[in-house]
């Protein structure tokens, strides 16, 4: 439902990582992945940043293009960085972020 709630917002996150991409390039599934995997970082404080990423990679290589596990983990990992920065991910128990 949050993934659903929040598409235009984690539509924007994604799109302001991607200007050199056409949008048309970019597969649908890895859309779909990248907005379930922020949507996890964002909203459910007691899943691990790193869980996170991982399960979403995992699921890129059984759904998506052989190259999109590269491509997820690397936009992922821009947005990571942008929300840590604004101390915008709020883990909480086995979630808590790593330093």
């Amino acid at each position: 439902v949050y993934t659903l709630q929040n598409d235009a917002k984690y539509q924007e996150m994604i799109a302001e990582r991607t200007k050199n991409w056409e949008s048309e390039r970019i597969a649908l599934m890895d859309t779909i992945l990248m907005k379930m995997a922020i949507c996890e970082l964002l909203n459910f404080p007691s899943i691990p940043v790193k869980v996170t990423i991982n399960e979403y990679l995992e699921l890129s290589k059984d759904y998506s293009t052989p190259k999109s596990n590269s491509f997820i983990n690397g936009i992922l990992d821009k947005i990571l960085g942008d929300l840590k920065k604004t101390n915008t991910i709020k883990k909480i128990g086995r979630g808590l972020i790593e330093e």
